[in-house]
């Protein structure tokens, strides 16, 4: 949900409950306001009543009301002298309407001329309280909607107005990258809190720029540093190899040596390798067809298969063109391959499936000693392979993750690989 929305959103509700008790205490308090006024209707006429009936020679009772807004009745001297004025509501019955209706009653008492006491009741017009309600309801509605337009006006307007400083440094964050990204200053802004966000950002960003190119820098003198001497020393001992006066035994040694400095080598090229990778300092993209690419791999293995004794079988069930890193695509799928053909036995097989969405590649091969969880992991790798640096399938991972593909592994008698469009 974007800010602008969920800000409308938070506004309605608050504006909403807001105008509701409102509502419910102006209903009350014009209720009030209506039954004073009435009231003191009520008491005005109660004057004008008892003025004009003291002036008749003979007061005539009535004890409904018919044409008269009032009733009187004579009581004794006693009950007359506890009658205070009170007003209260009260339900009248309508004979022509045939219904009650609420109204406004005011009792009292009064001594006439003659110096006998009566009682009279004053009622008022009818009170519609539930035309009243809905009178309110509909003004409060017409009101709640002029500020809901006003607020939707305001959030659109001025709140994007004074929000886009936020959205440049929210866009600028979205688009940055630390492979490819120039570092640049963020727009200037009057708003003391953005300034310092921006501020802060910038601080947080070079910082990050200069850490990323340290190390990366640092990787590859590293990596060129170690790869030298490694090389210097296998020529030595290749060379070493070939002097007559070297026994057999040294022969051996020099042999197991040279098979070390080879590993280190290897381990110390993949390692730069994944550095690389997860710095994504692969940039280039391209729409790929894996086809082409299992079709070229398969068949630089095959002389290797053949020499393991293992049948490579590739099916091919439709094109997929991924957009990729070219080098990323062939280091995946050769890491795969090999990786199922070292983690194979003598005489096992080799199965690769090439769907339009995704691939499969499946080896035959004991019950894995890794947990599934650690597979992916660096230096996991079984102990009977020895000539394996436990970082191909680290590699793998990284690819797909750079390049959005889900790696998916399995085991049911043979160890499955799926690699498909990671879909967020």
């Amino acid at each position: 949900m974007k800010l602008t929305t969920h800000t409308l959103l938070f506004l309605s509700v608050v504006l909403f409950t807001t105008v509701g008790l409102w509502a419910v205490l102006f209903y009350y308090q014009l209720l009030n306001q209506v039954k004073y006024t009435i009231d003191e209707g009520l008491g005005n006429s109660k004057i004008v009543i008892i003025d004009k009936l003291k002036d008749d020679s003979i007061i005539i009772e009535q004890t409904l009301f018919l044409d008269n807004n009032y009733i009187v009745k004579n009581v004794d001297e006693d009950y007359a002298l506890t009658v205070r004025d009170e007003y209260k509501d009260t339900l009248i019955y309508s004979t022509l309407k045939k219904n009650n209706y609420q109204a406004r009653l005011l009792s009292t008492a009064f001594v006439a001329t003659d110096g006998r006491y009566y009682e009279m009741k004053v009622i008022s017009q009818e009170i519609n309280k539930g035309l009243l309600i809905r009178k309110i309801a509909f003004s409060l509605l017409w009101l709640f909607l002029f500020i809901f337009v006003s607020i939707v006006f305001i959030n659109n307007f001025v709140l994007k107005k004074t929000w886009k400083p936020f959205y440049e440094s929210l866009k600028y964050l979205h688009d940055f990258r630390l492979d490819r990204s120039a570092f640049r200053e963020l727009p200037k802004t009057r708003i003391k809190e953005f300034s310092l966000l921006n501020s802060s950002i910038q601080q947080l960003l070079k910082s990050n720029i200069d850490i990323f190119n340290s190390q990366k820098q640092f990787i590859e003198n590293a990596s060129h540093e170690l790869q030298t001497p490694i090389a210097i020393g296998i020529n030595k001992l290749e060379l070493l190899v070939g002097d007559e006066q070297i026994s057999p035994t040294q022969i051996q040694k020099i042999a197991e040596i040279t098979e070390s400095l080879q590993r280190l080598s290897g381990l110390n090229k993949s390692l730069l390798l994944l550095s690389k990778i997860e710095n994504k300092q692969f940039i280039s993209e391209e729409p790929l067809n894996f086809d082409k690419i299992f079709s070229r791999i398969t068949h630089d293995f095959s002389d290797y298969a053949e020499f393991q004794n293992i049948e490579i079988s590739y099916q091919k069930e439709d094109n997929w063109v991924f957009n990729m890193n070219k080098d990323l695509a062939e280091i995946l799928v050769v890491n795969l391959v090999k990786n199922a053909i070292v983690h194979n036995y003598e005489g096992g097989q080799l199965t690769i499936r090439l769907t339009s969405s995704s691939f499969i590649i499946e080896n035959t091969s004991n019950e894995p000693v890794i947990p599934a969880e650690k597979l992916f992991q660096r230096f996991n790798k079984s102990s009977n392979s020895k000539g394996s640096t436990g970082l191909g399938l680290a590699i793998v991972k990284a690819i797909a993750n750079v390049s959005y593909l889900n790696v998916i592994y399995s085991y049911n008698g043979r160890h499955i690989f799926t690699i498909n469009k990671n879909t967020p």
